[in-house]
């Protein structure tokens, strides 16, 4: 009867396998596997009429791997060979398993790690004048080589993916080696497998959990001359599955943070790792955790330029810069605070596009919003968004000022007054001109982050929000409406005129309006950037 050994996030077990076995997340599989990377219905083993156990992938989220290598179709299983299913890995015994080799007399003489006597001549590179054997000067300057090249391959790769296969390219010509990976954590700290070379493709990969673990535990280097006969891994299946001899294992670390562990072994040769071809490995974890750390940084340039670019699209260069930084928090969900809302909106825009072309109406659009967006950040407040030829800003979201209100009616002065002269540049060359109808209006809403994580969009949404739309829509060429609200927060600093109350679409009271016809006074704050 053939068997699977499980390690999974809940610890090892080992199960029978039937005729016919699903594995899976949930109970109804025959092998359930309590791990959240594993698909509902992850895979399937099954005897074929020839009595070989088949494993067979069903359509699960994140594959089903043999030995390394994703399967596509039936897989035969053979004793011994490695199934990893999300962070679970299985080890696959049939009822020919071999039996564990017996323990060697100088088991204690064919153990050996880094901390072991190899001799003087082993333990370091010899200097000049100690230079005695040109073979083994020959040898070393090739190791030397080796690695110099490796940090000149991978100086310039960001990608982790493939600075890892160089890293494993370079490993294969400098160590006598059959197999050699390179493993990383995961957000829970497990390592999991990032990248790996077997010198023949038919050879077994299966990880030593306990080499890894004393890596991880010791955060030092460990070679064993013949791990068959070591102490230390005498509950490793893996060793006795794949007949490891010789293994040497480093971890990756920077500032004493654990990034990752090297691993080769030989299956052929005995004590064939040196603590010299320690140092040199170690050498080289050393360079991976520096690339490592500095292809982070890269990536958190691009992000943070990236994430500069969208949020300068949407806010003041001064609260871009605050999001990038991190003083202002980004993140899903809303939140009710008290906001002031502007829209404004071309007039006539239907009449206006009549006879122009699809291309003269777009630059015409983009040359308005870069006049009234720029005249909105300059009061520091945030475009929510555009629908056709209205923009839409928000002040007190996602971050508030006492004078928001004046903030937000400041700016529809201006953006008036802005309009006055590019349409003087518009009537000089015989196009028509553009007018605008602005309303306004203060009062509880919901703002937040709205979308998926690549394409999250800040808004604002509640009756507060739909009111100065109405307003807007009431507004004429050239007005600003503000409601009560606004009005009571304004009046101090503008000249209005009380307008009788307004009906709005979807409110059953009319609503007070008032018209701003100038400032009063220069306002009571300077703006923080001034672009003008």
């Amino acid at each position: 009867m053939a068997s699977l050994i499980i390690h999974s996030p809940e610890g090892r077990r080992d199960v029978e396998l039937g005729d016919h076995s699903t594995l899976g997340r949930l109970s109804r599989n025959r092998i359930r596997i309590n791990d959240p990377l594993v698909s509902k219905e992850h895979c399937i083993i099954v005897v074929d009429p020839k009595g070989k156990y088949v494993i067979r992938d069903l359509g699960s989220r994140n594959g089903t791997f043999v030995n390394g290598r994703l399967i596509k179709g039936d897989a035969i299983l053979k004793n011994g060979d490695s199934i990893t299913l999300g962070a679970t890995s299985c080890v696959f015994s049939s009822a020919e398993a071999t039996e564990r080799p017996r323990e060697s007399a100088d088991r204690k003489e064919a153990m050996s790690s880094f901390r072991a006597a190899f001799g003087a001549e082993q333990h370091r590179f010899l200097s000049e004048s100690e230079i005695r054997d040109n073979a083994a000067l020959r040898a070393d300057y090739e190791k030397l080589r080796v690695a110099h090249e490796l940090q000149q391959d991978i100086g310039h790769e960001f990608d982790l993916g493939r600075m890892f296969e160089r890293i494993l390219d370079r490993t294969f010509e400098l160590m006598e080696c059959d197999r050699a990976v390179i493993l990383m954590p995961d957000q829970e700290g497990d390592m999991v497998l990032r990248a790996f070379r077997m010198r023949q493709e038919c050879d077994r990969l299966v990880v030593s959990s306990t080499i890894v673990k004393c890596v991880q535990h010791e955060k030092v280097g460990i070679v064993s001359g013949d791990a068959l006969t070591d102490e230390r891994f005498d509950t490793s299946e893996s060793i006795l599955i794949q007949h490891i001899r010789s293994s040497m294992a480093v971890p990756i670390l920077y500032e004493q943070e654990l990034l990752g562990i090297i691993i080769i072994d030989s299956s052929a040769i005995i004590k064939a790792y040196s603590e010299k071809d320690l140092q040199l490995l170690t050498n080289i974890a050393r360079q991976t955790a520096q690339f490592i750390m500095i292809a982070r940084m890269a990536k958190k340039i691009e992000e943070e330029a990236i994430t500069r670019e969208r949020f300068r699209r949407l806010m003041s260069p001064d609260l871009a810069e605050m999001v990038v930084s991190g003083k202002l928090k980004v993140e899903k969900g809303g939140q009710t605070r008290t906001a002031t809302v502007l829209f404004a909106d071309i007039r006539g825009f239907t009449a206006l596009c009549e006879n122009m072309q699809a291309d003269e109406v777009l630059q015409m659009l983009n040359q308005y919003f870069e006049l009234v967006v720029n005249v909105g950040f300059r009061h520091e407040g945030t475009v929510d968004k555009f629908v056709g030829d209205m923009v839409m800003m928000v002040w007190g979201a996602p971050i508030a000022h006492d004078d928001d209100p004046v903030r937000a009616v400041q700016a529809a002065l201006e953006m008036q007054e802005a309009l006055a002269g590019y349409n003087s540049a518009r009537l000089n060359a015989g196009q028509p001109d553009i007018r605008i109808g602005v309303g306004i209006n203060t009062g509880p809403l919901v703002a937040g982050y709205i979308g998926a994580s690549r394409t999250m969009s800040y808004s604002v949404i509640g009756d507060t929000v739909n009111i100065a739309s109405r307003l807007c829509s009431e507004a004429g060429p050239g007005c600003v409406l503000v409601s009560h609200d606004t009005y009571e927060k304004v009046s101090n600093y503008f000249e209005v005129t009380k307008l009788g109350p307004v009906s709005v679409k979807g409110k059953t009271k009319p609503v007070k309006a008032y018209e701003v016809v100038g400032s009063k006074t220069s306002p009571a704050y300077k703006p923080l950037r001034d672009t003008r």
